[in-house]
């Protein structure tokens, strides 16, 4: 099982998403996670505006343009040209993901780049859903029935 922990940032409405998202996840079987408020994060997920906590971890999921310095393993998920993961489009029940480079999940697993269809419960705001899809996709969520509710 994977310890994930979600900094705050500045969209106070992307946090608690992703949360609920990975919680469900979780829940339903479909990634091996569990939310920690302890040291021991294998991932953890920076909303835009997080600040620098000095926190350790396994990998770090980067959302909003936040900067990789320091971080070994990272993932960075957004709307500009550098990201790994970024977003072609989104509807109210429906997003379309664009994985731009190679990513190796925490169990190890190589996704290559690809189209990935993601089915929303609700309608979110597209930070929250690349970061939730990003960390599913990184917890070894399978890319091709991806779901976030």
């Amino acid at each position: 099982m994977f310890n994930v922990k979600v900094a705050e940032g500045e969209n106070r409405k992307a946090g608690p998403y992703i949360r609920e998202c990975l919680k469900k996840a979780a829940r339903e079987g479909r990634i091996d996670a569990a939310l920690c408020a302890g040291s021991a994060v294998d991932l953890l997920i920076m909303p835009r505006g997080a600040g620098s906590s000095g926190e350790k971890a396994g990998c770090m999921l980067l959302a909003g343009g936040q900067s990789r310095e320091g971080w070994e393993k990272s993932v960075r998920c957004g709307l500009s040209a550098g990201d790994e993961l970024t977003l072609s489009s989104i509807g109210r029940d429906n997003a379309l993901l664009s994985l731009q480079k190679d990513i190796t999940t925490l169990s190890g697993n190589l996704l290559e780049p690809q189209e990935i269809p993601v089915e929303l419960a609700r309608p979110a705001e597209p930070e929250a859903v690349l970061a939730a899809a990003g960390a599913m996709l990184l917890l070894g969520a399978d890319p091709d029935g991806l779901k976030l509710s």
